[in-house]
């Protein structure tokens, strides 16, 4: 290809893309787009905190449940078969020195 046909075709693609191309005052007036995006912002975040606040209620509201008792304070249903007659026997230590004379 010579220097003459590529210019030419360079120039022909050029007017082509051209005839897409917005403006450039529309591409830098940006004003309504951002009227747009701060419309979107605030509705977005009127949106979460509504959101934030339902779930604040909702956990504010909600009865808690009681505390389950510690394993410390368990008795076992079946404690009283422990005990046995004559146990306090077994729970003290005799007195030898009383008894010898």
């Amino acid at each position: 290809m010579n220097d003459d046909r590529l210019h030419d075709a360079f120039k022909e693609l050029r007017r082509a893309e051209t005839a897409h191309v917005p403006s450039f005052k529309r591409l830098w007036d940006v004003e309504p787009a951002l009227s747009r995006l701060r419309s979107r912002l605030r509705v977005g975040s009127t949106f979460a905190f509504a959101v934030v606040l339902l779930i604040v209620l909702a956990v504010a509201i909600i009865p808690r449940r009681p505390a389950a008792p510690s394993i410390s304070t368990w008795r076992a249903p079946t404690d009283f078969l422990l005990q046995t007659p004559g146990r306090e026997l077994l729970d003290s230590v005799p007195d030898l020195k009383g008894t010898r004379q």
